[in-house]
């Protein structure tokens, strides 16, 4: 039998695939397509600032939440605790700023906070495409914000009369029964003695020297408290007050009165009291939602002013001259315009409330408070005097006024006009050890928290600088070294210091490598230490620009090189094992600046850098529970910010 080989169908086969290009099996697979995000946590803001009514210079604090605490029954504001500031910065001279500032990604809505007398206390704001601007010029008025808004005010013609003051010095506005008295004053200082007259500049420098010992969430200092009258040491001296902040809701009555070295009243009746302004409020605004309050009327305005005069026997309608070996106080009667605000309930208990400069004629307070003055002197000479008007606080700036005189009046505290401020900034970074192989990606190998805090004048000048590190307890089976590199170029004294637990920092010695710093070759070896580096460029600094740094951990490699894992995108150093990029699952490119990166199909990093959190943010990844288990199971949100940018506070607790 004649055999027939089964040819056939595999020539068919054959015939019916040659239009399918055969697969080359000895082809290189296909390159990676690279992951080039940083997993940046941060947002790089434009700012513009404008605190156009109030012209002078402000340090104001950037927030990410509201934290003061507006008092519901009375005119007092409290900075509320736990809540950091994430900036501050100081305004020029006409309370403008302009500049770039680093945020937190997860930021979309601020709050500026100052202290500052005569600015809004808070102020929010949304960034828009990268910028931010907060003006209080584009402050929306109250009846935009609420349903309610009132002027809670009512009149008494006799209310300023009963106190029996004198009104020597000249007329005021006051009401007819019809029309509401605003009682602005006639008899405006104006004269042009410039050894008198407040300067807008000298009126500027005076109230930042104010805004440095006062503010409105804060309480003053006990060193500038004084009943202390002011004394006049030489025959001739001529006196001018003038109006330069305040901030509270009550229409109150300022007085001056006089009385002889060694005289010092013990009661209202043994002085004579001579009206200054009979209305000193500015123009409040407060109270909370759904109900804003305004005070009305307006008195006075910043930069109003008197010239004071002597009474006696012999000048019975007064003279600008005073003797010497006389005392000047001065006393506020809280609320007692006859235009009076009751928009609190403590309105009830204003009449008859004085705060005075002398020890024993103010009001008694629950507190004891009896000094209600606060006296002090910038570096031109010009006296600053704050008073605290009624029961709420003790910020002391409720009215705020200087006293220029000629001969000068010497018996006040000049101030430290350094106005240095430090402010702390925090995050957390996180490590990867197994790079460059992919792990299970807990990213609690190494955990630090870094601060970076800084001191800076009133010019923004940068004067030192500090970073700390403070490391947390791990499981990780690795020995990894943790160091950072530096941006600096500006010369500085640098200093090391090491603390452990709870003990004070002491001076230690780190290994400098030109911009690298390494704080200990082995985390493990000294679990919850802190590492501190100082940057101290001294007084006469002209760095503006913050030093930013990169933190990374290390292991010996060959031939005196190491092992650096670094965040996404950044650089390694010049000790850095160059041969294992592009190793493992690692897909750098180092010829094109590409380094720490994976491939787009993976959502995870080897390491990040989380912009202020805390460590109660990252108590899941302290957690030794939670050992081995990936990041996306303990942030739910982490892969779609890894994968999209969006979710930014997928950290946030």
């Amino acid at each position: 039998m004649k055999k027939i080989w089964l040819a056939f169908p595999f020539v068919l086969m054959l015939g019916l695939n040659s239009c399918v290009p055969e697969k080359n099996y000895y082809e290189e697979p296909p390159a990676k397509e690279v992951n080039t995000s940083e997993y940046s946590t941060e947002q790089t803001v434009t700012l513009n600032v404008d605190y156009a009514f109030t012209k002078a210079k402000i340090l104001f604090y950037i927030y990410d939440q509201n934290p003061l605490i507006f008092s519901e029954t009375s005119n007092s504001i409290t900075l509320q605790e736990g809540i950091a500031p994430l900036d501050a910065i100081w305004t020029d001279d006409e309370g403008k700023y302009t500049g770039s500032i680093t945020l937190p990604a997860y930021v979309k809505k601020i709050y500026a906070v100052t202290s500052a007398v005569n600015a809004p206390t808070l102020l929010e704001e949304t960034i828009i495409n990268g910028n931010l601007n907060i003006s209080d010029a584009i402050m929306p008025e109250p009846e935009t914000r609420a349903s309610q808004y009132k002027y809670a005010t009512k009149e008494d013609l006799e209310r300023f009369n009963s106190l029996g003051w004198s009104t020597a010095l000249g007329t005021f506005n006051k009401g007819n029964g019809k029309d509401m008295g605003t009682g602005k004053i006639d008899y405006n200082y104006n004269g042009n003695n410039p050894k008198l007259k407040l300067s807008v500049k000298e009126r500027k420098s005076l109230l930042e020297t104010t805004n440095s010992v006062i503010g409105r969430y804060k309480t003053c200092p006990q060193e500038y408290r004084t009943a202390a009258d002011l004394y006049i040491n030489d025959d001739d001296t001529e006196i001018v007050l003038t109006a330069i902040g305040g901030n509270t809701c009550w229409n109150s009555s300022l007085g001056y009165y006089y009385y002889k070295e060694g005289q010092k009243p013990t009661n209202w009746n043994d002085i004579t009291v001579y009206t200054l302004f009979p209305n000193t409020q500015l123009d409040w605004i407060g109270g909370s939602a759904p109900t804003y309050l305004r005070s009305f009327p307006q008195g006075i305005s910043i930069g109003d002013d008197v010239q004071l005069l002597y009474f006696d026997n012999e000048h019975p309608g007064g003279t600008t001259k005073f003797p010497s070996g006389y005392r000047l106080g001065f006393v506020l009667a809280c609320n007692a315009w006859d235009a009076y605000f009751y928009g609190f309930g403590s309105y009830t208990k204003t009449k008859n409330f004085f705060a005075s400069s002398t020890e024993g004629l103010s009001t008694p307070r629950a507190d004891g408070l009896d000094v209600r003055t606060a006296m002090f002197k910038d570096k031109n000479n010009n006296i600053a005097i704050a008073i605290e008007d009624f029961l709420d606080d003790q910020n002391f700036t409720d009215l705020v006024f200087c006293v220029k005189s000629n001969p000068v009046i010497t018996n006040v505290p000049v101030v430290d006009e350094d106005n240095n401020t430090t402010i702390s900034k925090t995050g957390i970074y996180a490590f990867e050890d197994m790079w460059p192989h992919a792990s299970d990606y807990d990213m609690n190998d190494v955990l630090a928290q870094y601060t970076y805090e800084k001191t800076f004048n009133n010019n923004n000048r940068i004067l030192s600088e500090s970073f700390i590190f403070k490391t947390f307890a791990n499981v990780a089976m690795l020995a990894n070294g943790l160091a950072f590199t530096i941006d600096n170029t500006t010369p500085a004294t640098i200093s090391d210091f090491k603390k452990y637990q709870t003990e004070d920092f002491v001076q230690a010695k780190f290994e400098h490598e030109d911009n690298t710093i390494k704080l200990t070759d082995n985390v493990k070896s000294a679990m919850n230490a802190e590492y501190k580096v100082t940057f101290d460029y001294g007084k006469n600094s002209d760095k503006t620009q913050e030093t930013t740094v990169d933190a990374f951990i290390y292991r010996p490699s060959e031939n005196d090189t190491r092992l650096e894992v670094h965040c996404p995108m950044k650089k390694p150093t010049n000790k850095m094992d160059m041969s294992l990029f592009g190793t493992g699952d690692d897909c750098s490119e180092p010829d094109k600046g590409i380094f720490y990166v994976s491939d787009k199909s993976n959502a995870y990093p080897f390491a990040f850098y989380l912009s202020n959190a805390t460590s109660q943010d990252i108590a899941p990844l302290l957690d030794p529970s939670n050992e081995k288990t990936s990041i996306d199971q303990l942030y739910p949100k982490f892969l779609n910010w890894a994968r999209t940018g969006e979710d930014a506070d997928w950290y946030k607790q």
